[in-house]
């Protein structure tokens, strides 16, 4: 784990100190041009500027710690998580660089190793909204709600911005939400909507809970000011549709339906109340069309449902003959997966691997590349990789094939 590595971090010398302190006006200035070339998204330069301050100055912890932050961007995870470690074990009492490879790693999907990067930053005195609001996400992601409301409360006691506040108070609302902690939820909305009235998915979030609440007169207005804040956000536009239906409006409800079902045309509730509210309000040719839309949508889904079943089944006697060690049988089945569901991720890093394992290394490499290319975040294709081309190496060398 990368948190016991962070814990045999040592001090850095007294001589790397002075080094440091030598050096430290023209570096500084090269991070500062650094930081702003970041934040003007021009990577590629931010990049090879830290680069020279860190051949420069190797033993600059900060410049180590935001040539990682620029690398996970990009993202070069091997690359970005070595400069991370290193910036990290050149300065182990820097609270600000725990936060920063905290949200590198998260940005790497890296979750449980930034869960543990931001509790230390916390332990050694990190006190900024920031580290606890990114902790609080993580412990959202894994459903440890009660934990994660914890830490977004401490955000709000740190931040002082007021549009962030309100940002906040929403999330705040929403992990109540989920905890069906409602009435907690609509105040938090409210609190929310106090700091920033600006804001179309506060008040539909807040609308959504009140209607919950039975509160149907409240979600109505709110929806309605959710719509005229945000007139793109299909959600809100079904939302007051169905209000609209419940009171019988339904030609008003039909044409938000209908710019609802253009923004998101696969949603099908969207397309089951779109029939009802045309053929309430008389359009009865146009509601019978969408009647026969959603008949097919519902006959896809079926045939997905259909597909997903046998790839399942499929992709288990993959597993089985992989673990039986056979490989060429495996390699067939994983096709077989693909063939019903070509962007099983599993499947086709699985299929890479059996390549592998039969020596058919750069047909699994260039698999495992495809499959970054389109989810550049996958940590365990990232790994995968990296697995494969030192055990190519081996390989190479005479020393024995172990892919997994």
């Amino acid at each position: 784990m990368i948190y016991r590595t962070l814990a045999k971090f040592v001090v850095a010398t007294l001589c790397t100190a002075v080094l440091i302190s030598q050096t430290t006006e023209p570096k500084d200035s090269q991070l500062v041009e650094a930081k702003t070339l970041i934040r003007q998204g021009a990577l590629r330069e931010a990049i090879e500027l830290l680069r020279h301050i860190v051949e420069a100055y190797p033993q600059d912890g900060e410049a180590h710690l935001s040539l990682g932050s620029a690398l996970s961007m990009v993202p070069q995870r091997n690359e970005a998580i070595k400069f991370l470690l290193r910036g990290l074990e050149l300065r182990p009492g820097f609270a600000p660089g725990y936060t920063a490879a905290g949200m590198a790693l998260a940005r790497l999907g890296e979750q449980d190793a930034a869960l543990q990067v931001f509790e230390r930053a916390i332990q050694i005195g990190e006190k900024t909204a920031d580290v606890h609001f990114h902790l609080a996400l993580i412990l959202a992601s894994k459903e440890k709600f009660t934990r994660a409301i914890e830490h977004m409360k401490k955000a709000l006691k740190f931040e002082q911005n007021i549009l962030k506040k309100a940002h906040l108070h929403f999330l705040l609302g929403k992990l109540h939400a989920e905890q069906n902690s409602l009435e907690i939820a609509v105040n938090e909305f409210k609190y929310s909507i106090e700091l920033d009235k600006t804001r179309g998915e506060v008040h539909l979030a807040l609308g959504v809970a009140q209607k919950k609440l039975l509160r149907e007169d409240e979600a109505h207005k709110l929806f309605k000011q959710a719509v005229l804040l945000d007139s793109e956000n299909s959600t809100a536009l079904y939302h007051l549709s169905l209000e609209l239906l419940r009171r019988g409006n339904a030609a008003e409800a039909a044409e938000h339906l209908l710019k609802a079902h253009r923004l998101n045309p696969h949603y099908q509730p969207i397309v089951y109340n779109l029939t009802r509210a045309l053929h309430k309000s008389g359009r009865k040719a146009e509601s019978s069309k969408y009647r026969q839309k959603l008949a097919k949508m519902l006959k896809a889904d079926n045939k997905a449902r259909e597909n997903a079943f046998e790839s399942a089944r499929l992709h288990g006697e993959a597993v089985s003959l992989e673990k039986s060690s056979n490989y060429m049988d495996a390699l067939q089945k994983y096709r077989e997966v693909l063939e019903f569901e070509p962007l099983n991720l599993v499947a086709r890093r699985n299929m890479a691997l059996v390549l592998c394992r039969l020596n058919r290394w750069e047909e699994g490499i260039e698999e495992l590349q495809a499959i970054l290319r389109h989810y550049p975040d996958d940590a365990e294709t990232a790994r995968s990789l990296t697995l494969v081309l030192d055990q190519m190496k081996g390989v190479e060398e005479g020393l024995p094939k172990t892919t997994r």
